[in-house]
This record gives C-alpha cells, sequence and structure tokens, in this order.
C-alpha cells in the first residue's frame, strides 16, 4: 500500500538520504530526496506535492534553518522535521521557534520518526 503523503527528505549525506527514504517507502510512504536546499528549492513539483519535510540542519550551501524558513516563507506552514548529528538544545529550540514539528538527533529513533509523521498526518486528517 503506498500512501499519498509524499515526504520530502533533504540531506547532503547519501546515505542517510537513502536510509531514510528507503525506510520510509517500506511504511508506504512516498518520498523523494535532494542533496541540498537549492536542488529542492528549483523543483516545484516536488513543493507541491510536499506533505512533510525532514531537513538536515547542516547542509552544505544553504543550511536546514534557513531551507526551513524559505520553505515557510513560500508555502505557509509546511510540516518539518529537523534532524543533525550535532544537535543541542540551542537547535532544537531554533527548530521549534521556527515552526518545525520535532527536531531529532542522529541517529534517529524511528519509532520516534514514525510518531511524529502520524500525529501530523493524522491532524491533517481531522482539520
Amino acid at each position: 500500500m503506498t500512501l499519498s503523503q509524499c515526504i520530502v527528505v533533504v540531506d547532503d549525506e547519501r546515505s542517510v538520504r537513502s536510509g531514510l527514504s528507503n525506510l520510509l517507502q517500506s511504511e508506504g510512504y512516498q518520498t523523494q530526496s535532494f542533496d541540498s536546499a537549492e536542488t529542492l528549492l528549483e523543483d516545484r513539483d516536488a513543493l507541491a506535492n510536499a506533505a512533510l519535510f525532514i531537513i538536515d540542519a547542516r547542509l552544505k550551501g544553504m543550511d536546514g534553518f534557513t531551507l526551513f524558513s524559505e520553505l515557510t516563507r513560500r508555502l505557509g506552514k509546511p510540516p518539518g522535521i529537523i534532524i543533525s548529528g550535532h544537535g543541542d538544545e540551542e537547535m532544537l529550540c531554533h527548530a521549534l521557534n521556527l515552526g518545525a514539528i520535532a527536531f531529532m538527533r542522529k541517529p534517529i529513533e524511528i519509532e520516534t520518526l514514525f510518531g511524529h509523521i502520524r500525529r501530523e498526518f493524522s491532524s491533517k486528517e481531522v482539520r
């Protein structure tokens, strides 16, 4: 079963992108992955079809926080989860203040990630 929600993964590490995409697809989600903020921002279809964004905080070029701010400017309040291998309390607060639904440290706790995704998609169904 493939769910209609497309989750966009933005991470400059190929192993993280492919690992997250494979994991999400194994749960029935459609995914698109990008290696940079700039590549995502050039893809109008991906922006239009994304139901949720998973964004690495430390990307080459535009960082994940700036990308999330730009997505917010363009899309209103996009649901996003910001991830980082070097996260701290300050990054957590910054992500949440920007409107992210969660900030998660790598390695990502899979059940927690799926919990955030399910809650977000369930809340959209209720609205």
